[in-house]
C-alpha cells in the first residue's frame, strides 16, 4: 500500500510539475495592447472595403464611415471596440443599410508577436460579438431611399452574441508614431428574415441561419485622453 501512494505522489508531483511548466507557455501566446501612456483613447478606421460578407455567394454592406473606437486603461487583452457605421450600401444593387448596434461591440483578443506561425511584429486576433442580454446586432436592408425614410426594410440580418472565433491577423507599424494594423475576417453565424418586399435573405430555410463575416482593414492608433476627448497622438502597438 505504501509502495502505490508513493508511486501515486511521484505521478502527482510529475503531473504538477508540467503543468508549472506549461502555464507560462500558455501565457506567452496572449498579447496585450500597450500605449505609451494611460489612459489612452484607441481609434481605428477601416481602409476602405466591405465591413460585412453577408452568406454565400456573398453579399457585401459598405460604409462610409466603419470605425472601431476603445479605451484602455493598462496593457488590455482583450480589448472592447465599440464600432460605427454610416451611410452604408448593400451589393449588389447599392440599396440603402441601418446598421444597429443595440450596445453591442466587439471583443477582440491579441496573439503575443511572433508565436502564432506569423513572422515578426505580426499576430493573429480572435474576435467575439458581446451584448447587453436580449439584444442583437441588426442589418436592415431597404429597396430605395423612400423605405429607408419610413423604416420599412426588406431584409432584416441578426448577429446575436457568439465566439471567440478566429478573425484575423495583425501588424504592429513602427513607422513614425507607431500603430497597429488589422486585417479582419471573423465569421459569425448570423440570422436572415423576409422582409416586407417579399424577397428571399438567403440562409437555411429551416433556420434561416447564414454566415456573416465582418471583415475590413483598420489602422489603430493611440491618442491621450483628456475627459474623453483625444489630445495627441501617442505609440500602440502589441507585446
Amino acid at each position: 500500500m505504501a509502495r502505490i501512494l508513493k508511486i501515486l505522489g511521484l505521478a502527482m508531483s510529475a503531473v504538477a510539475a508540467l503543468v508549472a511548466v506549461m502555464a507560462p507557455a500558455a501565457q506567452a501566446e496572449t498579447g496585450v495592447l500597450t500605449a505609451q501612456q494611460y489612459p489612452a483613447i484607441v481609434t481605428g478606421q477601416q481602409q476602405g472595403g466591405p465591413s460585412f460578407d453577408i452568406g454565400e455567394p456573398a453579399r457585401n454592406v459598405q460604409c462610409q464611415t466603419s470605425a472601431l473606437d476603445a479605451t484602455i486603461f493598462a496593457p488590455t487583452d482583450p480589448v472592447t471596440f465599440a464600432p460605427t457605421y454610416e451611410n452604408c450600401r448593400f451589393a449588389p444593387g447599392f440599396t440603402p443599410v441601418t446598421i444597429t448596434m443595440n450596445g453591442c461591440d466587439y471583443l477582440l483578443g491579441l496573439s503575443r508577436p511572433n508565436t502564432t506561425g506569423w513572422p515578426g511584429t505580426t499576430g493573429e486576433i480572435r474576435a467575439r460579438v458581446q451584448c447587453p442580454v436580449g439584444q442583437q446586432i441588426e442589418i436592415h436592408v431597404y429597396e430605395n431611399s423612400v423605405a429607408h425614410v419610413e423604416n420599412v426594410s426588406t431584409c432584416t440580418y441578426d448577429i446575436g452574441p457568439q465566439g471567440f472565433v478566429p478573425a484575423g491577423v495583425y501588424h504592429n507599424n513602427a513607422m513614425g508614431i507607431p500603430d497597429v494594423d488589422l486585417t479582419v475576417n471573423a465569421r459569425f453565424t448570423g440570422r436572415s428574415t423576409i422582409g416586407a418586399g417579399g424577397m428571399v435573405c438567403g440562409g437555411d430555410p429551416f433556420t434561416q441561419h447564414l454566415p456573416i463575416t465582418l471583415t475590413g482593414n483598420y489602422t489603430l492608433t493611440g491618442y491621450q485622453d483628456f475627459g474623453g476627448q483625444e489630445g495627441a497622438q501617442i505609440p500602440i502597438d502589441v507585446g
